[in-house]
């Protein structure tokens, strides 16, 4: 973990990783001031913001396989979130539930991670053709 992130801060992918993330900042940032509540370009900022933080943490990776594995993930995650909702449902215990604990991890992670895996693994396949 550690030879990873130093990887993020070498001379090869330093003006990325600092681009990348101004970027994401700048949209997320952006995003929370016209707001993100009803309001489609704000979501899409946002989103978009959340996917190149997650691109800035990611992009010296070089094999879809990596990328395969981030969506499978949260695809996985968001698997055993509806199956621990749908029990504690129908448990009775649907005071339990945090719609804003659900949804943040839905949309705030599982999505834009799914996303990065589908592009970057797209990204990947194409840039060894």
């Amino acid at each position: 973990m550690k030879k990873h992130f130093n990887s993020l801060f070498d001379p090869v992918h330093r003006l990325w990783t600092i681009s990348i993330f101004l970027c994401s900042a700048v949209l997320i940032v952006t995003s929370v001031i016209i707001g993100i509540n009803d309001n489609p370009p704000g979501i899409v900022m946002f989103l978009t913001g959340i996917i190149l933080l997650f691109f800035t943490l990611l992009h010296p990776w070089r094999k879809a396989k990596n990328y395969l594995i981030l969506s499978g993930l949260c695809i996985g995650i968001l698997v055993l979130e509806y199956l621990g909702i749908h029990m504690l449902d129908r448990l009775g215990k649907a005071e339990y539930i945090s719609e804003g604990v659900a949804m943040g991890v839905a949309f705030v992670f599982c999505l834009p991670g799914f996303l990065v895996g589908i592009i970057g693994a797209l990204i990947c396949a194409f840039r060894k053709k």
